[in-house]
């Protein structure tokens, strides 16, 4: 009898287990279901919302003059000032791509780098934005993703090649490394041509890569097979 109970007691405690660890299990597979997806909706919401706000006192005043329902003015002013910014976006963006455009865009953008204190805040704020825009002429100053051997000769950390430089008669590839998560720091390296592993990775699939803390990888097939070739070679 006591050995009956014993064993009733045991499968009573296993079901519990896994009724618990089916719980557990449904809870956190939910939550990575749905949780991409509430942040990507909040974070459009926030664009939209940011967006349309910064032509809204241009559009509300005309929208009033042809309706009088302020609930109706209201969203109509949302939309188009959203649209509107994106016309407004796009345009200055193709004006400072044009000659006199780029010229009056760097005459006003050096003198409110002169501002002390909010010239640095800009400052740092367009090297950030710049670094994640990669652009074609991003792609160009980061020549190439490759694998360096860093800190030891048994581990490769990320980079990108931005030149050669020789030195004593001897070619090395300087190399950018970003920090993780924030690649808008790293390191400067120059590295020996033949411990410089070429990557297939596109600079954006290596930047993403680098701020995800290696959680979104791209196709690791053929850099494993690349990096197991160095290492048979060593």
């Amino acid at each position: 009898m006591a050995n009956r109970k014993k064993l009733q007691s045991l499968k009573n405690d296993n079901s519990k287990k896994e009724k618990k660890g089916i719980i557990k299990k449904s809870f956190i597979s939910g939550l990575l279901v749905l949780l991409p997806v509430w942040l990507t909706i909040f974070i459009i919401l926030i664009l939209f919302k940011w967006i349309s706000n910064l032509s809204m006192p241009i559009l509300a005043p005309f929208l009033n003059l042809f309706t009088s329902d302020s609930q109706w003015v209201e969203v109509l002013a949302k939309i188009a000032s959203f649209f509107l910014t994106l016309i407004i976006i796009f345009f200055v963006g193709f004006f400072t791509n044009i000659w006199f455009g780029k010229k009056l865009y760097n005459f006003f953008e050096n003198l409110f780098v002169k501002i002390p204190l909010i010239g640095n805040i800009y400052s740092a704020l367009k090297k950030l934005f710049s670094f994640f825009a990669t652009t074609e002429e991003t792609a160009q100053n980061f020549q190439k993703v490759v694998f360096v051997p860093f800190p030891t000769k048994d581990s490769y950390c990320v980079a990108f090649s931005t030149g050669e430089k020789i030195i004593n008669g001897q070619k090395y590839i300087s190399t950018f490394m970003p920090s993780t998560p924030n690649p808008t720091t790293g390191f400067l390296m120059l590295v020996k041509e033949e411990d410089v592993i070429e990557s297939e990775y596109t600079v954006e699939e290596a930047i993403q890569f680098i701020m995800s803390a290696g959680i979104v990888q791209p196709d690791l097939e053929p850099e494993q097979k690349k990096l197991g070739e160095k290492n048979d070679s060593i």
